[in-house]
């Protein structure tokens, strides 16, 4: 099988595990602070990926010292940037809704990379841009009629963390191709963690409230979310998004993040009972088909 299908299925466990997060930290959200939550993840994630990294690369598998600035720079993004503004919006806005707006990733990062990565970028992407903008002002607007689902100051929460993905994806394009997605990965969450640490004791730790959750009622809840989001959304989900810019490029692997809508309201629907109004399906809708247009000529060509 060559690289490039490999890195197709790659990325579709990818958006799956990303699609399923919105509403596994939406539940978490019910019991535990953002910082907390995060954290937890980073830590699970951290330990995982360090030593497969270490069984699997041993000493190939540590970062050069002249490729530190980069991978401190890729932390500062992903997980700190993403992570915090992400799980702080989802306070503010639905699990649907916050997974519509990330789907526009793939409709800004070609004209981050056309400037930063020389990557083409057509005249198709610029309309589903304004498309996709247009969709998120009736999300906006669907808020003011009631449904209390997309707050603004969500909405700039969940832009930040598409931003944060955006640039992101460009930084990882260009660390050295030696470098394995497993490595990558690895690395940038438990840089990525020590960034953490200071925000959780500061803001959120409080050893005795923690005890008292996981031996609560929700505890399990909890414990089942917060490993899913560790083991899945944080680690294979990255290794596998790694895998895929490397292979496809940052526009063509973030065009995938098309499928993450739609698995987050699927989960949203059977798991917690989400609903929709009528307007917000029309804003979803309208920025789905925004993203479509901007990805149409790769779509075409493949």
């Amino acid at each position: 099988m060559s690289n490039t299908k490999k890195a197709y299925g790659a990325m579709l466990l990818a958006m799956l595990f990303y699609g399923v997060s919105f509403p596994a930290t939406k539940a978490a959200l019910e019991v535990l602070g953002p910082i907390t939550i995060v954290t937890f993840r980073l830590v699970i994630s951290s330990i995982f990926l360090l030593i497969f990294n270490e069984i699997k690369y041993g000493k190939e598998g540590l970062p050069k010292r002249e490729d530190l600035l980069f991978f401190i720079v890729i932390a500062v993004m992903q997980p700190l940037g993403y992570f915090m503004t992400e799980t702080f919006g989802l306070r503010l806005v639905s699990a649907s809704i916050a997974s519509i707006l990330i789907g526009t990733i793939p409709v800004i990062t070609p004209i981050f990379s056309r400037f930063l990565l020389h990557e083409k970028t057509s005249l198709n992407n610029y309309i589903g841009l304004f498309i996709a903008f247009l969709g998120v002002v009736l999300l906006v607007v669907s808020d003011f009629n009631g449904g209390g689902d997309a707050s603004p100051l969500g909405v700039v929460l969940i832009f930040c963390a598409v931003f944060s993905a955006v640039f992101y994806t460009i930084f990882v394009r260009k660390l050295p191709r030696h470098y394995s997605p497993v490595t990558v990965t690895a690395v940038q969450n438990t840089i990525g963690l020590f960034m953490f640490l200071p925000f959780f004791f500061i803001f959120e730790f409080d050893g005795t409230y923690l005890f008292s959750v996981l031996q609560g009622d929700y505890g399990f809840g909890v414990l089942i979310s917060i490993a899913f989001l560790a083991v899945f959304s944080s680690s294979f989900a990255f290794i596998f998004m790694n895998f895929g810019i490397k292979t496809l490029g940052p526009s063509k692997a973030n065009g995938f993040v098309n499928l993450i809508p739609a698995i987050t309201a699927v989960t949203s629907l059977l798991f917690f009972g989400e609903q929709f109004t009528l307007i917000k399906v029309f804003g979803m809708v309208i920025v789905i088909c925004g993203v479509l247009l901007s990805q149409y000529g790769s779509f075409r060509k493949q």
